[in-house]
């Protein structure tokens, strides 16, 4: 628990750094955040997708085990040995053997031994069929084709680098849905032309939705740093030079607002959940989840909304450092409540990926956390959630 939360407070405190340095070094982490994170997605295969299965067995198991279990007898020919279940001789070793190419003695329960090399010269022909039927498999069985990583990196620049550029949210959204269209069409082709495996509806989902979950979610960290930008549309004069805060100063507190309350979020369920939990709340997705930790996140976002409302300007009111200790904002309030509920959502999907894919953590990246999907499962979902809720209390 010490490095978890060691690590945990590192990785927050980078984070708190970058933010506060400006848009720039926002850029640059919320890129180093997708590239990884699409990383680790794309090897987030299910085995049934991704793992070889084992080769079809060129002869069937009980003809091999008759093969195996047959000795060559020592007797002359004409010995009184006859074919059948009690000889250890399948019963059509004589029709395999007289049916075999330049058999050299005539197949029948007087001659044992010419019946066992005839059933020996027909196992090469079962294998020969079988090689004919799948001649790419043979011994190696079923391997699914790596997913095309450069094509998964270059899929989520293209929506980090709209979310940094995008002036408004519908300028946005129009250029993420160009992307996801470009991006499928690439994706459909590489899967027609490159791909062989068990399962490609699988390698589908996670070539065309892992970029979408990853790349388009987490470019909403740039939408909300600029959403001050919003501010000064609706009222230019907020943004006093000599009073009020600069347009970046909003949006980069709201983005604070919400890393804070997701970290709330998180700690808050961890902590109950491992003192208090009683009743599982996804035993077969996340069995340490429980209903008990699950309030008390919920909670920790609420109380984590309302102290952060009074310490930072959000532009919705006055704060502490205005005089106005008393003052309560029911927006930030109402938003720190949803966040509460989608974040733990995030998380829980992330665990069922893990699940399905039969892995502990999506990689070894962070200390006591596992990969970088594993401390953006419920971030990638809060984000967006905090961007449009803003955008919609201030158009109200």
């Amino acid at each position: 628990m010490l490095l978890r939360t060691v690590s945990g407070l590192l990785g927050l405190a980078i984070l708190l750094t970058a933010i506060w340095a400006g848009l720039f070094w926002v850029f640059l982490v919320t890129s180093a955040a997708a590239i990884l994170g699409i990383r680790e997605l794309y090897r987030l295969h299910p085995p049934s997708a991704a793992r070889p299965e084992s080769p079809p067995s060129p002869i069937d198991d009980k003809q091999a085990g008759d093969v195996r279990d047959v000795e060559p007898p020592a007797s002359s020919a004409g010995a009184p040995v006859h074919s059948g279940p009690g000889n250890g001789l399948p019963a059509n070793a004589g029709e395999s053997a007289a049916s075999a190419p330049g058999a050299a003695l005539e197949p029948s329960p007087r001659n044992p031994q010419a019946a066992f090399e005839g059933l020996q010269e027909t196992a090469p022909s079962s294998l020969e069929s079988s090689a004919a039927i799948a001649p790419d498999e043979g011994e190696k069985g079923h391997f699914a084709t790596p997913l095309p990583l450069p094509l998964g990196l270059a899929w989520v620049a293209a929506f980090v680098i709209a979310g940094a550029g995008a002036s408004s949210t519908l300028q946005f959204l129009g250029s993420s849905l160009a992307i996801l269209v470009v991006g499928a069409f690439v994706a459909t082709l590489w899967l027609i032309a490159y791909y062989r495996g068990p399962y490609w509806p699988v390698a589908a989902a996670y070539l065309v939705l892992g970029p979408v979950y990853v790349g388009f979610l987490l470019a909403h960290v740039l939408l909300l740093a600029q959403v001050g930008e919003v501010f000064f549309v609706l009222d230019p004069l907020y943004f006093d030079p000599e009073t009020g805060p600069s347009i970046y100063e909003v949006g980069r507190n709201w983005l604070i607002f919400a890393l804070l309350v997701n970290s709330a979020t998180d700690s808050g369920a961890y902590l109950v959940g491992r003192a208090f939990g009683r009743h599982p709340m996804a035993p077969t997705t996340s069995p340490n989840k429980t209903w008990e930790g699950a309030f008390g996140g919920f909670a920790c976002a609420v109380v984590a909304a309302f102290l952060l409302d009074r310490i930072l300007d959000l532009g919705l009111g006055a704060t502490v450092w205005d005089g106005a200790w008393l003052a309560v904002n029911w927006q930030p309030l109402a938003i720190g409540a949803t966040v509460g509920i989608i974040s733990q959502f995030g998380d829980l999907l992330e665990s069922r990926l893990k699940r399905v894919s039969q892995v502990k953590d999506s990689g070894t990246l962070i200390p006591g956390h596992g990969g970088m999907l594993d401390r953006l499962d419920s971030l990638l979902f809060t984000l967006p959630t905090v961007y449009y809720l803003v955008v919609a209390v201030l158009l109200l």
